[in-house]
């Protein structure tokens, strides 16, 4: 047998097993992988094969489960498209930033259009997750329930509703970059090279993005929970990503200043478990770090000291 067909015949087979697993407990593991092995073959393989040996994995799924395999069989197919656009970009020889972005626009575009469909169908997803939030209260024993505040409870289901554009980017970010960090590991050790990104350490924000996160900041100071405005929208969900981009900026200066000192990473991955269990209180502090070293020369003052 080729090393081309063993090495499709072997993700064929994780496919059929992750999938499987999709209507067991371990779904809550196993589905962060979901783009990984259609990532490989339609990276390693040419399209038509990498189709045929997927295909075959999607009927191995129904013939054991039959219609409960209806689920793992959809989810597959819904994260098909983002897996195909980056293993074309790997095959391009790409940049790793590029395939990534791609499969995240092209991931978020698919979950605008399901949104859009239900919409046209009659139905509305927004208010059904209304619904299960408040029916999540309702179930409480009667002791918590009297002890909640209705107008206080109002209100945080109607900041969540209206942050759903970020959970949104932020799901597709994560799926894509756990497609690209695993696929790109696996398809190595398979001889195939696939682009990286740049080290953490020399990751760099624009300073512009330094001005918006001040504005946005001052902004929020003066919006009320209760708002429902076009503004409020933009602002709630743009916070939260220019909070998180400049975590990310700290915690590559700490990388920076390790490297540049010849120190152990064990200053940065600390770093990164604080930030971790303390997320409320660090990503303040972390997003000062983060602005000071887009806005001033402590990497050079570092470098030369």
């Amino acid at each position: 047998m080729s090393k081309g067909r063993s090495f499709a015949l072997v993700w064929c087979i994780i496919n059929t097993l992750m999938l499987l697993s999709f209507i067991t407990p371990l779904v809550m593991i196993t589905i962060n992988f979901v783009l990984v092995p259609a990532l490989a073959l339609f990276t390693k393989l040419e399209w038509k094969k990498a189709a045929l040996f997927y295909a075959i994995s999607l009927a191995a799924v129904g013939a054991v489960t039959g219609y409960l395999g209806l689920f793992p069989v959809v989810v597959s197919l819904f994260f098909l498209a983002p897996s195909i656009v980056m293993g074309v970009m790997y095959r391009k020889k790409l940049p790793a930033r590029s395939a990534i972005v791609g499969g995240t626009v092209t991931l978020l575009g698919q979950m605008l259009l399901a949104l859009l469909i239900s919409y046209a169908a009659g139905l509305d997803p927004i208010e059904r997750v209304k619904e299960f939030l408040q029916s999540g209260v309702d179930s409480l024993p009667e002791v918590l329930r009297n002890s909640v505040n209705q107008a206080a409870l109002n209100a945080t289901i109607h900041y969540f509703l209206q942050i759903i554009p970020l959970l949104l980017i932020v799901t597709a970010v994560f799926y894509t970059f756990i497609g690209h960090a695993v696929g790109r590991w696996i398809l190595r050790k398979n001889h195939v090279l696939v682009p990286g990104l740049r080290p953490i350490r020399e990751w760099m924000l624009p300073r512009s993005m330094a001005l918006y996160l001040v504005i946005v900041t001052i902004l929020d100071m003066f919006i009320s929970i209760e708002s429902n405005t076009f503004l409020s929208m933009v602002v709630w969900n743009l916070l939260p990503i220019l909070s998180i981009a400049f975590t990310v900026q700290a915690i590559s200066f700490f990388f920076f200043f390790a490297h540049a000192k010849k120190k152990s990473v064990a200053l940065p991955v600390f770093a990164i478990v604080m930030v971790v269990l303390f997320p409320p209180l660090l990503v303040y502090l972390y997003c000062v770090i983060g602005l000071l070293d887009v806005l001033t020369p402590m990497r050079k003052r570092i470098a030369g000291g």
